[in-house]
């Protein structure tokens, strides 16, 4: 016989007894999750999402490879028009399952709360579905990354993504499960595509508020406040949809709609200021010796291919009075003497940081010189001060000028290098040819034919 609070020589050499769990230790929800995240039709929202958005990326690949604000630009727009609907469909069918089941009352009958078996029941395909984003996110900016030549990708853009195929999720979950229409999951998809895209073709403030709007990300930097603004307009709407469904408390939804309605006017009315320029594009990247060749900062990587492409166009103004001191590619200042290049857009002049048409690309920098800088009232050209129409000899003068400047390789209209006044520029002297164009670049801006030497 043992005294109390000692043990029995036989207790004391067995292995110490694990304590027994009460019943209420046990935790199911994290088990109940991971089962309902590898089971139905979770998982193939997870693979539909990232099918989507791989394919939507892939084949517009030549536009937006080369640029951090292209990339996700076009990310975001796949993922709020395309993969939006389709998770919310994905959602809804999920919702559904009880009606189709038959199960209602059955689950009437179990311990778990309600609150807490409609969010587990709706987490999962959300979850997957941002799991799919994040995917082909991660793959769009590692194929950007060797062409992208300065700044950097915008985690905001990826908050608000996220946040927003969250929020579709769970309020297509709560549309499942308040319709018992089997139709429900392919008209939401449809009803909201359209309510996500119709506002981008509007002019009102508040289509800022929508979370499909096409923003321009090239050159611009959103505003710290951006993503935290976004997730609580997008995610409080989801959450009151969840909260008005599944809490018995209804009062508790006003707490998400207030959230969302306190956001909403800061967006709405900020509009164009949620998008700020980046500084960089007032940065200047140069070449040395003069005339000079300047990108913004943005461009710096395409400057050695730009001062490559306009090496002819300088050349052939080598010595010609009133030539431009510097190539640039911002707005100039009156009197400066410099020349505004017109830098085509990324994804059709410019693939993968290269400039793919550099012909064009001179030829647009020798009409910067020419008929683009004679901005006449009258859109039929120059007239003589008696009001005879001599508008046809300066046209085919400026356009002589262009392309004789741009080069054989970017002459643009069929024919140009066979005209008459191309073939005598051509064929002048150089010293004369030099001369020539000296008084042609003192008249670019002029109106007056009188004043613009006859070729």
């Amino acid at each position: 016989m043992t005294t109390t609070g000692t043990l029995a020589p036989e207790q004391q050499d067995s292995p110490t007894p694990r304590p027994a769990r009460s019943p209420g230790a046990y935790r199911p929800t994290l088990h109940v999750l991971r089962t309902e995240l590898r089971r139905g039709i979770a998982p193939w929202t997870g693979v539909c999402t990232a099918v989507i958005l791989g394919v939507s990326m892939a084949t517009t690949a030549d536009r937006w490879q080369g640029g951090w604000g292209e990339t996700q630009g076009h990310l975001h727009a796949a993922a709020s028009l395309l993969a939006g609907p389709m998770v919310a469909a994905a959602a809804c069918w999920q919702g559904a399952r009880e009606h189709r089941r038959s199960t209602d009352e059955l689950w009437l009958s179990t311990p778990r709360a309600r609150s807490a078996r409609v969010v587990l029941a709706a987490l999962p395909v959300a979850l997957w579905a941002v799991a799919g984003y994040l995917l082909v996110l991660a793959a769009s900016l590692l194929a950007t990354w060797p062409y992208a030549g300065s700044g950097s990708p915008f985690p905001s853009f990826a908050v608000v993504n996220c946040a927003f195929l969250l929020a579709v999720g769970l309020l297509g979950f709560v549309v499942g499960q308040r319709c018992r229409w089997r139709l429900a999951a392919p008209a939401l998809a449809v009803v909201l595509y359209v309510v996500l895209g119709v506002p981008d073709y509007s002019e009102w403030p508040a289509r800022y508020l929508d979370p499909a709007f096409q923003y321009y990300l090239s050159g611009s930097l959103p505003v710290w406040w951006f993503a935290p603004a976004m997730v609580a307009w997008t995610g409080g709407l989801g959450l009151a949809a969840l909260v008005s469904h599944a809490a018995r408390r209804k009062r508790l939804v006003l707490v998400p709609l207030a959230v969302a309605a306190a956001v909403a006017p800061f967006i709405a009315l900020t509009g164009p200021g949620l998008l700020p320029p980046d500084p960089a594009r007032d940065r200047l990247v140069c070449t040395d010796g003069t005339p000079r060749v300047c990108l913004n900062g943005l461009d710096a990587a395409l400057l050695p291919q730009a001062s490559q492409a306009l090496s002819g166009l300088i050349e052939r103004l080598d010595e010609v009075p009133g030539a431009p001191v510097g190539y640039v590619g911002h707005e100039v200042r009156e009197g400066s003497g410099e020349i505004q290049l017109s830098m085509p857009a990324r994804g059709w002049g410019i693939v993968r940081d290269r400039l793919s048409k550099p012909e064009d690309f001179v030829w647009q920098a020798a009409a910067s010189m020419t008929f683009e800088r004679r901005e006449c009232p009258d859109s039929s050209g120059a007239k003589k001060p008696g009001g005879s129409d001599d508008s046809g000899r300066v046209m085919d003068t400026d356009d002589a000028v262009t392309n004789w400047l741009a080069g054989r390789r970017a002459v643009q209209p069929p024919g140009a290098e066979k005209r008459p006044l191309f073939r005598r520029l051509e064929a002048m002297p150089a010293p004369q040819r030099r001369v020539w164009l000296g008084r042609y670049l003192a008249t670019r801006k002029s109106c007056d034919p009188s004043e613009v030497p006859v070729l």
